[in-house]
């Protein structure tokens, strides 16, 4: 008997989402997805019931096409495959839509918290300008930061820290509403921008500023991680070797190895927050000292996170044995020393098909899923 988990997205070109739907098939689970119309996701052979969304759907509409499907397939376990899921699935925590019966939304909100943990940390957690002082409470290392409603704010922290600063909105996906900023006129442009009001975002009901970090120089990692009620149960460390889209965008290349001291601090950051389920922290390793310096943290399926049962450190494996409480069949770590590469697909091909990783490595192709190895290959001529 399989266990049903639902993934709940709003994109409909997410590589991660299209790829983690087979390692959780592999690891015992049925697979249903919400999504748009059209998404990557729903031509993986793993997908086993598909729910869309209507075009433009409004966030009250995404809330009741939510509750028709968890109504249709009585998930164990909801997983967020973008970040406008999961705060989509955050507010309907706290603020059902007029209309919603108390007993469903009752319902929805108690699976929510099943599935995510803690609902007082979900938007403290991945808002950017309130995740670096409370995760700095936590004993995590972030970056020197502030906030700022203007440019002209901004002079004091320039003055102190130099260039290149960083400047990011409360809210974003994939590097968008970040910037690196090396002068004031780079500076002045992302603030304009960033403080523009946003439209159609649920999350965003404060005041507009932005977040000011110092620039820490080092290699950027991340930490894939399972967590259950609190503590980290599965995870490894990967370095973007080769971005997809430079300087910020999702890897193409990377390298997965154990880093314990990165692994100390996303157990502080999960028992913090009260984090549960399937999630990645984004650090940057400083040069010299090898220090991870907290960026970020993406409560959902990325890309990269099926990658796990390649190497035995499974995240679906390990959430389906968190379900069932029992030991998991996969290992929780990678051991000291070990290290593995992937090339990932499509994303390595898409920014370079002649690229000399394609020739000498080997490249991770989801060979036994042919229609979406088909809608991988058709994303080139969408370009």
């Amino acid at each position: 008997m399989t266990t049903p988990v639902l993934l709940v997205s709003t994109g409909t070109r997410w590589v991660g989402t299209a790829r983690f739907p087979g390692a959780l098939a592999r690891a015992g689970f049925e697979v249903a997805l919400l999504g748009p119309r059209g998404s990557l996701a729903e031509k993986s052979r793993h997908v086993h019931k598909i729910g869309h969304l209507p075009d433009q759907a409004s966030a009250a509409q995404w809330v009741f096409a939510f509750a028709a499907m968890v109504k249709a397939v009585a998930p164990a376990i909801v997983l967020p495959c973008d970040d406008m899921a999961f705060r989509l699935l955050a507010t309907l925590h706290t603020d059902p839509p007029a209309g919603m019966q108390p007993a469903l939304h009752a319902e929805l909100a108690r699976l929510i918290a099943d599935s995510l943990g803690d609902p007082g940390y979900y938007l403290t957690s991945v808002d950017k300008l309130l995740l670096p002082p409370a995760a700095a409470a936590l004993g995590v290392r972030v970056p020197a930061f502030t906030t700022v409603g203007s440019a002209a704010e901004a002079e004091p922290f320039v003055a102190e820290h130099g260039w290149p600063l960083i400047v990011k909105r409360s809210f974003s996906t994939a590097g968008s509403g970040v910037a690196i900023c090396d002068d004031r006129r780079a500076l002045d442009a992302a603030c304009a921008e960033f403080l523009a009001p946003a439209t159609g975002d649920p999350a965003v009901v404060r005041a507009p500023r932005v977040l000011l970090q110092a620039a820490i120089d080092g290699a950027r990692m991340y930490h894939c991680t399972l967590a259950w009620r609190g503590e980290v149960r599965v995870g490894w460390t990967a370095e973007v070797l080769v971005a997809h889209t430079p300087p910020m965008g999702t890897a193409a290349v990377s390298r997965q190895f154990h880093f314990p001291a990165m692994r100390e601090e996303v157990a502080r950051l999960a028992r913090g927050f009260g984090m549960h389920g399937i999630f990645g922290c984004e650090f940057m390793v400083e040069k010299g000292t090898g220090l991870p310096w907290l960026l970020e943290i993406n409560r959902r399926v990325s890309p990269g996170f099926h990658r796990g049962a390649a190497f035995n450190v499974d995240l679906a494996a390990g959430l389906l044995a968190a379900l069932e409480n029992r030991p998991s069949v996969s290992r929780a770590r990678l051991d000291d020393g070990e290290e593995h590469s992937a090339v990932n697909f499509p994303q390595e091909w898409l920014r370079d098909p002649g690229s000399r990783y394609l020739r000498e490595r080997p490249v991770d192709v989801p060979w036994d899923d042919p229609d979406l190895i088909e809608a991988f290959l058709a994303m080139r001529h969408d370009r």
